[in-house]
């Protein structure tokens, strides 16, 4: 089950009931109007969805299309997640370059030519 986008508890679907019909909630496309809402001429309806969250009571209605659904909050913080990890990675690699551009160019001369005299095998 999906989690409420106020509290993260779990939402439980359910549907709005009319007690005097016995009948489910529509939505009807268009206008209001007083013949199309009594007798839907020239309509399309379509059956409403909906949750309500365990945890505050938060109720949701929708009506399912062939629309990709909305991501799921889980999927939204391991998004983030990934993007804080890339940004923290990038400024490590950013401070690497700061420092390569701000250092004194006789130590980097001194770093480059180690490396060159290192032998093959340990620059593999």
């Amino acid at each position: 089950m999906p989690q409420c986008p106020k509290c993260r508890a779990r939402m439980a679907q359910g549907f709005v009931f009319l007690p005097d019909t016995g009948g489910r909630v529509k939505w009807m496309d268009g206008e209001p109007g007083f013949w199309k809402s009594m007798l839907g001429i020239g309509a399309k309806t379509s059956d409403m969805v909906s949750r309500r969250c365990e945890g505050c009571g938060y109720v949701e209605f929708y009506v399912e299309s062939k629309v990709a659904p909305v991501r799921t909050l889980r999927a939204v913080d391991e998004e983030n997640e990934r993007l804080r990890n890339l940004v923290t990675k990038l400024q490590e690699r950013v401070g690497t370059l700061e420092e390569i551009a701000t250092d004194p160019a006789v130590r980097t001369a001194r770093e480059i030519e180690s490396l060159r005299s290192r032998p093959a095998a340990e620059n593999d």
